[in-house]
């Protein structure tokens, strides 16, 4: 009876695997990814806490994502030609800024020498300052699990894409506050003893 069944669960694992790797292939390998926030601050208080790394620590998401990660600044930190690169348990990558202009600043980014992000934050004026659109374009360039991975990066980005733009919020509004203000502030907490 063992040795009847045997054959059965070889073909049944079989046809899985023959089935998930024709999904595989025809999952799309890119994808785009888009969030908004409205930052209360100015875009001159936004746009240098993106385009110097040495200033990312203030709101970046990824320590939180990966406690692993570390990253080695290239030279020149800031600006355009501004890059980083980084090594965790999950792999390894580097970011390069290409463009800053008024209202957007340009970069790429390579995961694992395989999986290559194009990425762009826009600046919009608002009443109440700005609106901070980042949009980034991704492809998994893995043959046959590249649709896979796709899909998984998009979920991955996605979250961590709504992290960053969160703490770059509180940073950049933090830098907002008058200085008296914190200083009150400070003034008004209970004292430790």
């Amino acid at each position: 009876m063992a040795i009847k069944i045997l054959p059965r669960v070889t073909k049944f694992i079989f046809l899985i695997t023959l089935i998930l790797l024709v999904i595989g292939l025809l999952l799309p390998q890119q994808y785009q990814i888009q969030k908004s926030i409205t930052i209360h601050a100015p875009q001159s208080n936004i746009t240098p806490l993106l385009s110097d790394f040495t200033k990312w620590p203030s709101w970046s998401p990824w320590q939180k994502v990966d406690p692993s990660i570390v990253f080695t600044l290239g030279e020149p930190s800031a600006g355009v030609g501004a890059h980083q690169f980084w090594q965790s348990s999950w792999g390894f990558g580097e970011m390069t800024i290409t463009n800053i202009s008024g209202a957007k600043i340009n970069f790429n980014i390579l995961f694992n020498e395989e999986h290559i992000v194009t990425g762009e934050v826009s600046f919009s004026p608002q009443a109440s300052g700005s609106l901070v659109t980042c949009t980034l374009f991704g492809e998994v360039t893995t043959p046959i699990l590249g649709g896979y991975l796709a899909l998984f990066s998009q979920y991955i980005l996605q979250n961590t894409l709504r992290l960053g733009l969160n703490n770059l919020k509180t940073a950049a509004q933090l830098q907002t506050i008058p200085q008296s203000e914190k200083v009150d502030d400070d003034s008004n907490s209970p004292s430790k003893n």
